[in-house]
């Protein structure tokens, strides 16, 4: 006798209906858009149909934040994602134009599942193995959040991952990574579906994977099931979850034997054929699962009950013709099935809004007694993760590190007579005044300033989570008094503060699985994630920023040891093309801070990510802003600047220009730092304007400290060339002699390409005077190679030609000419040799000295 529902509706048939018509829309879609994968939908429309409507809690109409979650590792099975996003319902916004207009430029539904492009999708996936660690971070935040939140009788986050995984995923080292992780953080809440069709593009996995999956799994601490995926019976992956869901320290993989593109004939099912590409016998599927007739002739008793509830479809569509239709047509859904999906969708309406309830009820009962909590609750479901007073904090650190740095931090004068610190003239020579070994302040590492930052910053935050790759102790980014340790409570005997509701994650050495971990998280709502690392560790990850770019997450990645200054670790360690590549990363926002000012900037850009709401433009996703992943990057040595710094602008609103004034021509401002303005350049009348620079030196981190050290010498050497000229041609007129007594030199500090980038031209032209021809503009950067785009900003640039070497910081530097007066030798270099060849107006053929002269004179400063 044939399974009922309470309805009376018959189970059986409505699930193998279910599957048939979930396979059938998906190949539509492919065939129209004459482009797609159905192998592994085939394969999994079993499992589909019975997580949607009968296992997963989700509601169709809003993002209900303790909603079950599911990730398609195997994401180019996407059409089988959208399908059943479709048939849950249409707040889901994929309607049945959308599946028709699959893998079209522009469409909701592209080739592979995209975050925000598609409502209902959780993650973006398509590398394999992403998506496995995304539901891996999805568990960790429902353990974190279930731990900060959940009272007796409270259970406000209680949600599982599904996540859909195949041989492809199984076979990339970022899942075993993410596995190994889950499995010692005894993730329960995670159940991971193997698609174990045995075939991949090439042909059978045989030929390059033979290991037991599930005795590695076992090994990594997993509960492992094993069930027939080729079931159409909603019971058999019921089951499986049933038994996953009994579990309370171990996660679990169901290993589900599969065929892949099951029930599209011989030839073809089974097959590595078969992966992607349309059906070419596609109407014959249609025929055999679509019709009465197809389906009498299986012979199978299921069959025949779904015939009849075929033809009650046929019979209800119009004529064409004057003959009634024998085959269900294209883009097709059953009444029973679109209804059955649709019920189950609002029954999870109704679940949200009951959640939504309890939430209220929970402030209500816990104000008094935990106001704290229940504050921090209502801002984060209100979508308000950081706190008021993180700001202050920071300010009031920031004032503390300047009082210190500007006690004892020198003036560089642009002039002879330039005043002294004290804003005095001094009678000095200026050979003693610009002395370069003259002691300066004792700066912090570039890594000790961000991790004094972040310090204040998860302190004030309760939502910030994060971690690193065995590195903590050198990157920074761990303090246990504040964050305890993300850990299973069994681990407390051990590690102090150790329970799911620590907010330090220690990744292990697993790079590229905690960083695609922190996508998850950053998926899963309220909390803010973060990582820090050795900069050329990233590497390892960068499939995972890819991911996070595309998908507009909001994730912090500190790097420390940014450039050949990390010394004696070598070139293996030294991160020489790690920022070029990061740059060339759309929407990710790379900052390398120059000062502590800089880096205090730099998190406040990133904060932006969280607080400053903007048009989303056409995207469905409900969240109002503009977001991005952000990258600081920050120095192993010493950081910060030699001299004060001349103009208005403070390091913090610099950042937000991507590139600013640091050092300027002239020497009027004031000596008290403390409070500069957002403002470019000095205010000037029209009458008398700000002199323009002759040479602009642009730099990042470490390297604006460099420019401005080979400013002073740079300095020295022009007034003492000037010196040379004029004694040189005694008796001459001064104006056959027309020099100027020292080179006109501005520092930029360019922290962010991309900030500077979307600024408008005309603040690019005043930072850099692009639009002056006479100007000599170079790039100085010790942390980037050749040919990576700095020639948009400068004419001639000072990087790495080649990998580092290993040995003391400074003996690598002047090994490989990156000391001031390696850097000055080659700007002045650049300098004369523009000279010689830069026209201009009023220049004349060489026909005597005083031309000679006039003409060198120019160029060594005269505007």
């Amino acid at each position: 006798m044939a399974a009922t529902g309470k309805d009376g509706m018959d189970l059986e048939a409505l699930d193998r209906l279910g599957v048939y018509s979930i396979r059938l829309l998906a190949a539509d879609m492919v065939h129209k858009a004459n482009s797609g994968h159905l192998g592994a939908v085939f394969g999994c429309a079993p499992l589909a149909n019975s997580l949607w409507s009968s296992i997963m809690r989700f509601s169709p109409r809003k993002r209900w934040i303790n909603r079950d979650r599911f990730v398609l590792s195997a994401g180019h099975a996407s059409a089988l994602q959208y399908v059943m996003l479709h048939l849950t319902g249409a707040p889901y916004d994929v309607s049945m134009d959308d599946l028709k207009e699959f893998r079209q430029a522009g469409s909701s539904t592209p080739g592979h599942p995209e975050f925000r492009l598609t409502c209902g999708v959780e993650v973006t996936t398509g590398p394999l193995g992403q998506g496995f660690a995304n539901a891996v971070g999805m568990a960790i935040a429902e353990a974190h959040l279930s731990a900060r939140f959940n009272r007796e009788s409270y259970a406000l986050f209680d949600h599982y991952i599904f996540c859909l995984a195949g041989d492809g995923c199984l076979m990339e080292g970022i899942s075993s990574e993410a596995a190994s992780l889950a499995g010692h953080l005894r993730l329960h809440k995670l159940i991971v579906f193997y698609d174990d069709n045995q075939t991949t593009i090439d042909g059978k996995t045989d030929i390059a994977f033979s290991e037991d999956v599930g005795t590695r799994f076992t090994a990594y601490n997993w509960n492992v099931i094993r069930i027939d995926g080729t079931s159409s019976d909603s019971a058999v992956y019921a089951n499986a979850v049933r038994d996953a869901q009994s579990q309370k320290e171990r996660p679990t993989l169901v290993i589900m034997k599969t065929t892949i593109g099951a029930g599209a004939g011989e030839g073809v099912e089974g097959t590595a054929s078969v992966h992607g590409g349309k059906l070419p016998n596609l109407e014959a599927i249609r025929r055999k699962w679509f019709s009465p007739e197809g389906l009498r002739e299986s012979g199978d008793p299921v069959d025949a009950r779904i015939a009849e509830m075929v033809q009650a479809e046929l019979d209800e569509l119009p004529t064409t013709g004057g003959e009634k239709a024998t085959v269900l047509p294209m883009f097709f859904v059953p009444r029973r099935i679109l209804s059955r999906f649709r019920h189950i969708g609002s029954q999870g309406d109704r679940r949200a809004d009951e959640w939504e309830d309890l939430v209220r009820m929970y402030s209500r009962t816990f104000r008094a007694s935990e106001p704290d909590i229940v504050a921090d609750l209502e801002n984060r479901v209100g979508g308000r993760y950081l706190t008021d007073d993180w700001e202050l904090k920071v300010h009031n650190y920031l004032v503390r590190e300047q009082k210190q740095i500007y006690a004892g931090l020198r003036t560089l004068s642009n002039t002879l007579d330039g005043p002294d610190d004290n804003g005095e003239t001094s009678p000095e020579p200026l050979a003693k005044r610009q002395k370069v070994d003259v002691a300066q302040p004792k700066y912090k590492a570039g890594r000790v300033y961000v991790s004094e930052v972040l310090k204040n910053f998860v302190e004030m935050n309760p939502a910030v989570i994060g971690g690193s790759a065995d590195v903590a102790s050198s990157a920074g980014g761990h303090f246990p008094d504040i964050q305890g340790h993300f850990l299973p409570p069994a681990f407390a005997e051990r590690y102090k503060g150790a329970s799911y509701a620590g907010r330090y994650i220690h990744f292990g050495v697993r790079e590229h699985a905690a960083l695609a971990i922190l996508n998850g998280i950053a998926s899963a709502s309220c909390l803010i994630p973060f990582s820090t690392l050795f900069t050329v560790f990233y590497q390892y990850g960068l499939p995972a920023i890819r991911m996070a770019s595309i998908s507009k997450f909001p994730v912090l990645y500190i790097g420390s040891h940014d450039s050949i200054d990390l010394g004696e670790d070598g070139p293996t360690h030294q991160p020489v093309e790690v920022l070029p590549q990061l740059r060339a990363m759309p929407n990710l926002l790379v900052i390398r801070p120059a000062n502590v000012e800089e880096i205090v900037g730099a998190f406040q850009v990133f904060a932006s990510m969280y607080t400053v709401k903007q048009d989303i433009g056409k995207y469905v996703d409900p969240k109002p802003l503009v977001r991005r992943p952000v990258f600081i990057m920050s120095s192993r040595g010493e950081l910060g600047l030699p001299y004060r710094p001349n103009t208005a602008i403070s390091g913090q609103d610099g950042v937000w220009k991507g590139a600013y004034v640091i050092h300027d021509v002239y020497d009027d401002l004031p000596a008290n730092m403390h409070g500069r303005s957002s403002a470019p350049l000095r205010e000037t009348s029209s009458e008398h304007p700000p002199p323009l620079p002759d040479i602009v030196l642009i730099g990042s981190g470490q390297d604006v400290a460099l420019t401005m050290k080979a400013k002073e010498i740079l300095l020295q050497w022009s007034k003492a060339f000037n010196d040379r000229l004029r004694a040189s041609f005694p008796g001459f007129p001064a104006s056959c002699v027309n020099t100027s007594p020292l080179l006109k030199i501005r520092i930029v500090s360019m922290p962010c390409w991309e900030l500077f980038n979307e600024q408008d031209q005309d603040y690019q032209d005043t930072v850099l005077c692009s639009n002056y021809r006479e100007v000599l503009r170079i790039y100085v950067e010790k942390a980037a190679t050749r040919n990576t785009g700095h020639d948009k900003y400068a004419h001639f640039h000072v990087l790495m030609s080649s990998f580092g070497l290993s040995g003391k910081a400074a003996d690598v530097e002047s090994k490989l000419e990156f000391t001031p007066e390696y850097i000055a030798g080659k700007v002045w270099s650049s300098w004369v040799d523009r000279g010689r060849i830069l026209p201009q107006a009023g220049d004349k053929a060489d026909v005597g000295f005083s031309t000679w002269v006039s003409h060198f004179g120019r160029r060594a400063g005269a505007h």
